[in-house]
């Protein structure tokens, strides 16, 4: 089982603990807010309540023995790079960061995190893509140029199959998947079942082929 170390409970490392925790993992989490930490601690594997920039209160609270571990407090730039420092230095696997602006992300990117955060941007961006998009209902950066984006079937799909639509050749798109009202995703949908009008599909490809589709009524 995948273990998380959550570092700052802010409402981004609320959020991030209990989603992680709600999905099976094991979680630990350090903050110096007693009443946070007592907010979240029947949720979580761990709970402590220390000042997460003392490397003592790190090595205290075992965080060498997790995967992984998420600084989300990003409001003090100093305290996040001296956190990050520490955390790369007692040798955890994989360090994600969150960063608070761009000068902050290229700092950390030079100290070699494993992942950055950009919450605030990522959902602007995301969500900019989707109010341009009526179509779209779900939107994910697959790869650089590349996009995931679950949509609703386009009015010209309804009573067609994708052996009709032929969407390789003729968008460069992928479906990936297929929802029907009530019904579980379908990962694999038939070449031969005709789409009809309350149907979701996920499709993948290039920035430009996406974005071309999904403009579509």
């Amino acid at each position: 089982m995948k273990s998380f170390c959550v570092l700052g409970l802010g409402r981004f490392g609320k959020t991030l603990a209990l989603t992680l925790a709600q999905s099976g993992y094991q979680v630990l989490i350090i903050d110096d807010d007693s009443d946070a930490i007592n907010a979240l601690a029947d949720s979580v594997t761990s709970a402590v309540v220390g000042d997460p920039t003392n490397e003592a209160v790190l090595r205290a609270a075992g965080v060498r023995d997790y995967d992984c571990a998420i600084v989300c407090s990003a409001s003090n730039i100093n305290d996040n790079i001296l956190l990050t420092i520490m955390l790369k230095d007692l040798g955890i696997p994989k360090v994600v960061v969150r960063a608070l602006n761009e000068g902050h992300k290229r700092v950390l990117e030079r100290l070699g995190v494993d992942l950055i955060a950009f919450p605030e941007q990522d959902m602007g961006e995301k969500l900019a893509y989707m109010l341009g998009h009526d179509n779209v209902i779900e939107s994910l950066d697959f790869d650089s140029g590349y996009r995931i984006v679950e949509m609703r079937v386009p009015s010209a799909w309804i009573g067609k199959t994708l052996l009709d639509l032929d969407l390789r050749r003729r968008d460069k798109v992928n479906v990936i998947a297929v929802r029907a009202p009530g019904q579980p995703v379908d990962c694999a949908p038939s070449p031969t079942r005709p789409f009809t009008a309350n149907d979701t599909v996920s499709i993948i490809g290039a920035d430009e082929d996406v974005d071309r589709l999904t403009m579509k009524k």
